[in-house]
């Protein structure tokens, strides 16, 4: 599903075609209509005539802001949704932020999330949909997937496992992601699904090859596949509390709290 709307702050009581996109035209009204923002377009997802929209404003230099899933804690139900200026993912540098929001989301103490990195054997390899390969450009998803796969056999001879992104019922009460990762994996490699951060988050390495949040702090290059980059601890902190801080619920849209922190104001 994909949905557009064009942020006219005195047009937001007839906008009923998306309780996302009309929270967060709420909360912008809520906190302050004049800063240059009427010209924006809020998209969210890539279906219907979101991508459309999306590689309009990449053209035209247009702003937009793009609502998809969250990075973590939606293990259960979609709560936690992510907020992206003029891109799909925040590839912004990474901002000192404080832990109260990770903790919130993801209702742990830093001890318990932080996992440290643990060897393993194969490749784990998480193809895009074609909807995002058709977003930049690229040849379509089985097409890049296999033409991947035999560029990572000229360059190791671990075993290779594709790992299909399935559907979101199936993600919930099936095999997980965490539970494919923990299974003797060496690395993760995907195109710009989010999974590359829930690796990070397992213990993994990631190498991402599209634009991706996790490319701030992981491998980028395949050719490093037997030895990419690890972050720190201290890497990792600063990493997901800087994503906790661009991530939020319909709620905090509603409220302007999401407004506020994408306009860096504190909250």
């Amino acid at each position: 599903m994909g949905k557009v709307a064009e942020i006219k702050l005195s047009n937001i009581d007839n906008f009923h075609h998306d309780d996302f996109l009309r929270s967060l035209l709420m909360g912008i009204r809520s906190i302050d209509s004049k800063k240059g923002t009427d010209n924006a377009l809020i998209i969210r997802g890539l279906g219907g005539g979101s991508a459309k929209a999306i590689k309009r404003c990449w053209d035209t230099n247009r702003p937009f802001y793009a609502i998809d899933t969250g990075y973590f804690g939606n293990s259960k139900k979609k709560l936690w949704h992510r907020i992206t200026h003029n891109a799909l993912q925040n590839m912004n540098t990474i901002a000192e932020r404080p832990f109260d929001r990770l903790e919130l989301q993801l209702k742990k103490e830093w001890n318990e999330i932080y996992k440290p990195f643990t060897p393993g054997s194969k490749i784990l390899v998480c193809p895009p949909s074609d909807k995002v390969m058709n977003m930049f450009g690229q040849a379509n998803a089985a097409e890049y997937t296999a033409t991947l796969v035999q560029k990572i056999k000229e360059i190791t001879d671990r075993p290779v496992e594709i790992r299909m992104k399935p559907v979101r019922s199936e993600r919930v009460t099936g095999t997980t992601i965490q539970d494919a990762l923990r299974d003797d994996v060496h690395c993760l490699i995907t195109y710009n699904s989010i999974a590359a951060t829930e690796a990070l988050m397992e213990g993994k390495p990631a190498i991402t090859l599209g634009p991706n949040a996790a490319q701030l702090i992981c491998e980028t290059d395949l050719e490093n596949i037997e030895t990419p980059r690890i972050p720190t601890e201290d890497e990792m902190y600063a990493f997901l509390t800087h994503l906790s801080y661009a991530q939020f619920t319909q709620e905090e849209m509603k409220d302007g709290t999401a407004w506020k922190i994408l306009q860096g104001e504190d909250v």
